[in-house]
């Protein structure tokens, strides 16, 4: 059974088939990991530890001895090996690590606190799989896949953009492979040819899938309806692995014929009779009542025809939802913008270095094409819109503008004159000069400084 209803690999300057059927990528280092190779019967790449499998070199992390001189380690061996899902259990901090991702970070030291922990405790899960005889294959292949959830989600968050974290991401430090967005549905599909082997795989990749981890499908279209047909099929081939039967265990055993009848239960005629006779009661009561309260109904409605007040029914309309993650992504992947879409409003900050020059409220003429899009969202989902100035702590110094209170209203209005130039009706606009009354960094370095000088356009629709 396979997963993909698209056909990933087709266009030959992405991928190309090896001769084993693999599907490799042409752009980046051929590793094991970016080939697909986790399934392999392949004694040179299921090495023992001691080979340095992970192919770090002089950063190889000798997993027997952490796993020899760690106390905590020894006793989460020691729960794995009892547990009855033990490749579950040995990955469940780090399920949990990828489901309580802060949205916000006060200080970018913190980001590289949580990288080494996150480092620390994937290397633990490779002890811990290790010492409990779990198969190489499956410990390779849920790392490969949490490394990969765990740094899309990362990437999903501003403070993600602002540390740099795509830099030194985690599927690059364990694996040497930056694809792992749509290799990670490759995986899906290998799997799936061999569920009774992979059960255990194939539930932890789901439960990453029902975290929000999305891939490639995140910047495809429709990629949310593919998704959510994976995630079903996925649910499908777990649920018929479950459920089937397991062969005898004794196939010539003898089956006496007093196993082989049928156990009867005999009542009386007159019991029979009478809980017939009760049951049929129940059900001519039951329908007599449906039937009163569809009767009850039906009057009401003639009595509010005849009066004229009668009240239609509402048909639920759809509310359309934004999608500027998807239409700029190359910006946000340039660190020019960031957008979150997640809660009531979206909110689309631009970071000021980008948008003006120094000292100035005109928006430079490279950035319209990127309002205009921003604009074309909001009308096209009748959205309000509140846009936010913001600068440093630096005083401006400048005659023309009093105070950066007054250079941030300038910069607001000067966005909000440019939507009202692209159809926005101007009583849907909203501006305002918040000068460096909001710092979202310090202002006590230049890097702090440059993220606190920026412009959020804060967008209502629903």
């Amino acid at each position: 059974m396979n997963l993909f209803n698209d056909n990933y690999g087709d266009d030959p300057d992405q991928t190309k088939k090896g001769s084993d059927g693999a599907l490799t990528d042409n752009q980046e280092e051929q590793t094991p990991q970016s080939m697909g190779a986790f399934l392999h019967d392949d004694g040179s790449f299921f090495a023992p530890l001691d080979s340095d499998p992970l192919g770090m070199g002089a950063e190889a992390i000798d997993y027997r001895d952490l796993a020899i001189k760690s106390e905590s380690i020894q006793a989460r061996i020691q729960r794995v090996s009892r547990a009855e899902d033990p490749l579950l259990e040995a990955v469940q901090p780090l399920l949990r690590a990828l489901s309580e991702l802060p949205d916000q970070v006060s200080d970018l030291k913190q980001v590289e606190i949580l990288k080494k922990s996150l480092k620390n405790e994937i290397a633990t899960f490779t002890a811990v799989c290790d010492a409990v005889s779990i198969a190489w294959q499956k410990m390779a292949i849920i790392r490969y896949a949490i490394c990969t959830a765990i740094d899309e989600s990362v990437h999903s968050k501003a403070w993600g953009l602002a540390s740099g974290w795509s830099q030194s991401n985690l599927l690059n430090h364990f694996e040497g492979d930056n694809d792992g967005g749509n290799k990670f549905f490759l995986l899906i599909g290998r799997l799936s040819m061999n569920p009774q082997e992979y059960t255990d795989v194939l539930d932890i990749l789901s439960r990453i899938l029902g975290l929000g981890f999305e891939g490639r499908y995140s910047i495809i279209e429709n990629g949310d309806r593919q998704l959510n047909k994976i995630r079903q099929r996925l649910l499908s081939l777990q649920q018929s692995t479950r459920d089937s039967v397991p062969a005898a265990l004794s196939p010539n055993a003898t089956v006496t014929q007093d196993d082989n009848e049928v156990r009867r239960v005999y009542l009386p005629v007159r019991i029979s009779m009478i809980i017939s006779g009760f049951i049929l009661i129940s059900l001519f009561a039951l329908f007599k009542y449906w039937l009163m309260v569809d009767l009850g109904e039906f009057n009401d409605r003639v009595a509010s025809l005849k009066r004229g007040e009668l009240k239609h029914t509402q048909l639920a309309i759809a509310v359309p939802r934004m999608r500027l993650a998807i239409l700029l992504k190359d910006e946000i992947a340039k660190g020019l913008v960031t957008v979150d879409e997640t809660g009531p409003q979206s909110i689309v900050t631009f970071r000021g270095d980008a948008m003006f020059l120094s000292g100035k409220q005109e928006v430079k003429p490279e950035m319209d094409s990127i309002l205009v899009r921003v604009a074309d969202e909001v009308k096209r989902v009748d959205g309000k819109v509140v846009i936010s100035g913001h600068t440093d702590s630096v005083p401006i110094g400048r005659a023309k503008f009093a105070s950066n209170e007054e250079l941030s209203l300038k910069r607001a209005e000067s966005v909000g004159q440019f939507f009202v130039q692209t159809g926005i009706l101007p009583q849907n606009i909203q501006t305002k000069g918040m000068g460096a009354s909001q710092p979202v960094s310090s202002n006590k370095d230049e890097q702090g400084r440059a993220l606190n000088r920026r412009v959020e356009v804060y967008v209502t629709y629903l």
